[in-house]
């Protein structure tokens, strides 16, 4: 029987398997498989499996059959990737930042080290195509162990020639190339980054649609969860605007949605910009549509930021996610304090995937200089031996990445930050506020 921890934030447990004893902390909503027939019993400890590891804790632990909602913010580096798992179980997935780390994550997570085991994405949401978000996901649906069923994207394509800019033909200041299906693609000529990406979704079998506003409310599995897209907006005409060049509009445009669960909401944002943080807001009921507990920021921190958006969000919990390879100077001063300034309550949070990470010598002769932040690269391996995915996971393991884990019950909201010293945790509940 698996059951959920909901006790008090963090709780420090002690596994032994009979020789020696090994402590880890549990966060709330980490899952454990218990004995049933132990239920009942009078007994100080209970059997326990947590992440693979047998052991006893002790019996007035507070358990839940229910499973939470559930986000973790990845360190990837530079550009965006987050993962989400609901109440019912459905598991999303965000963007994938440049390389692989999102995988690298997967395997850990999911312990595809073990060749038996697989694990099934329910969506995959592509903000938009720029590489520190599309790249990751090659990797993630050329894994054999990794079913991808749905991927969403905002009907952006990124072309090589054949219109009078990269994105498509713009005419009157409009981005009037917009794609939906892959069919849709078959005559281009795509630039060649974008050409991998497709070529995998094609092979993957995935369902591949876009989204816009006018979708609204999307049915995710979940009853318990509602998730509705807020961007990009069409004009009345099915086109975009086209905001300035290519950078403007590619990021103006991102696929963006709200997920409420009871009283909590969170929004992701991609990678907003001014222009396009204008655009939605403009949009009657909008101001109260991004409203959100639990904030995606939008590019990774950059000063090209809205203060009305990060207003109209008025989030308790705002994470960042950025890198320092390459430099872009995220997340910049001005946009923490524009963070801190929009925040909601008498201590808003703000976490950065970058300032969180801590890159941690292995000693390993074959991986990369941590001490400059570069990514440990898992490109390369077999994933189709088990072998790989041993070595995938083990590459994962030596980094002590900023993964920010935010937790809800729908009511209190619980954020994490691995700190290495005593494998602590920096941890904060709060209980959610209109």
């Amino acid at each position: 029987m698996v059951k959920s921890y909901l006790g008090h934030k963090t709780k420090r447990f002690s596994f032994h398997n009979g020789q020696e004893q090994t402590s880890y902390v549990a966060i709330f909503g980490d899952e454990f498989e218990l004995d049933p027939a132990q239920d009942n019993t009078a007994s100080q400890d209970r059997d326990a499996i947590y992440r693979g590891r047998q052991g006893k804790i002790r019996s007035n632990t507070i358990f839940t059959n229910h499973k939470e909602l559930e986000f973790y913010f990845l360190d990837i580096g530079q550009g965006d990737a987050a993962f989400i798992t609901t109440p019912n179980d459905i598991k999303i997935l965000v963007d994938g930042g440049l390389q692989d780390k999102a995988l690298g994550f997967l395997i850990w997570k999911y312990r595809l080290d073990q060749p038996n085991n697989n694990v099934v994405i329910d969506h995959l949401f592509l903000s938009h195509s720029d590489g520190d978000h599309v790249d990751g996901l090659i990797p993630v649906l050329e894994h054999p162990q990794i079913q991808v069923n749905n991927i969403y994207h905002n009907g952006i394509a990124i072309y090589k020639s054949g219109h009078n800019e990269e994105l498509g033909t713009v005419t009157n200041e409009k981005l009037v190339t917009l794609h939906s299906s892959l069919t849709d693609l078959d005559n281009s000529v795509l630039n060649d980054n974008y050409k991998v990406w497709i070529d995998a979704v094609k092979a993957s079998g995935a369902n591949y649609m876009r989204l816009d506003a006018s979708d609204g409310f999307i049915n995710i599995g979940d009853n318990s969860i509602s998730l509705e897209v807020l961007g990009p907006v069409l004009d009345s005409d099915g086109s975009l605007k086209w905001f300035k060049g290519k950078s403007h509009t590619i990021n103006g445009h991102s696929l963006i949605f709200r997920i409420d669960y009871n009283h909590v909401r969170a929004f992701f944002s991609g990678d907003l910009n001014i222009e396009g943080s204008g655009h939605i807001l403009n949009i009657p009921g909008n101001q109260l549509k991004v409203n959100a507990h639990i904030f995606k920021a939008p590019h990774h921190g950059s000063h090209e930021f809205s203060q009305d958006l990060l207003n109209a969000v008025n989030p308790m919990v705002s994470v960042i996610s950025s890198g320092e390879v390459p430099d872009h100077g995220h997340p910049r001063a001005i946009f923490l304090g524009g963070l801190g300034k929009a925040g909601r309550g008498s201590a808003p949070l703000i976490f950065s995937t970058e300032l969180s990470a801590l890159f941690v010598d292995a000693g390993d002769p074959d991986a990369v200089n941590h001490s400059n932040n570069t990514n440990t690269t898992i490109a390369g391996l077999d994933f189709s031996t088990s072998s790989a995915n041993r070595e995938a996971r083990q590459r994962f393991k030596k980094l002590l990445p900023g993964i920010i884990n935010v937790r809800t019950n729908g009511e209190k909201i619980y954020s994490f930050r691995r700190v290495q010293m005593g494998y602590q945790w920096e941890s904060y509940d709060q209980k959610y506020t209109n």
